[in-house]
């Protein structure tokens, strides 16, 4: 069944900068057929924008990412410039790394698609971004899952190198179920300080009990670095200082 969409007052008339010369023929045929697209025109750099007098209620600007240098810090600029000006639908390539995705989320670009969606997802991109509305593409979203799930794993290795060596040495102990009273004996401080550290190790790494604590240390790798090292953490307790 053939999508049906809303009236729409204007048309846009669709302005695509892509180094992929036959894919954008394809996309322009794609947005030529879309009701509330009024034909388009290819780009080869986005210097040519300013050749056409077109606005905000006019025109669609579909952009390679490639298009951008991300290694220079005008691109911020830049994509912040061509956003208050028009709709964007953001290509990613095959090769388009991680950061990059990252940068255009952070910028808050609305539309941000891969060139291996369907004709249904190109519709549907259309549609979002003429109505300044966030849409990624199946691809697209999967990635920015699995970015948001590295980058949560990164922030809780901050968290957790961040640290003392004193609290570190604890969540080692909780790992090995080691109560409050043995930690405190091996570390010569009372029970009740121990109990202290432990609560802010639960407050500082956003848990609510042992067993999260004990997944932490997993996750970040830190228990398997103190088997890999006992030594180095074995040589700690001779030191015996509380930072609480």
């Amino acid at each position: 069944m053939e999508k049906k969409y809303s009236n729409q007052p204007e048309q846009r008339q669709v302005f695509i900068c892509d180094q992929q010369a036959i894919y954008a023929m394809g996309c322009g045929q794609l947005a030529k057929a879309h009701p509330m697209c009024n034909g388009y025109r290819m780009l080869t750099s986005l210097d040519e924008i300013n050749n056409f007098n077109i606005g905000l209620s006019d025109g669609l600007l579909i952009i390679d990412c490639a298009i951008f240098d991300f290694d220079s810090s005008a691109v911020v600029n830049k994509i912040n410039t061509l956003q208050q000006l028009f709709p964007l639908i953001i290509l990613l390539n095959k090769d388009t790394p991680d950061f990059v995705l990252y940068q255009l989320i952070g910028l808050e670009v609305d539309v941000i698609v891969s060139r291996n969606m369907s004709s249904m997802e190109w519709n549907k991109a259309i549609e979002m971004a003429c109505q300044r509305k966030v849409y990624f593409c199946q691809h697209t979203a999967e990635r920015v899952l699995q970015l948001t799930q590295v980058m949560e794993k990164i922030n809780l290795i901050e968290r957790v190198n961040a640290l003392s060596l004193y609290d570190k040495y604890i969540l080692i102990r909780i790992c090995e179920e080691a109560s409050s009273k043995q930690i405190a004996a091996e570390m010569k401080h009372s029970k009740r300080t121990i109990e202290g550290h432990r609560t802010r190790l639960m407050q500082t790494l956003g848990v609510k009990n042992l067993a999260g604590l004990v997944k932490i240390a997993l996750i970040t790798k830190l228990y398997e670095h103190y088997l890999s090292n006992p030594g180095w953490y074995a040589s700690f307790l001779l030191a015996k200082t509380s930072s609480l």
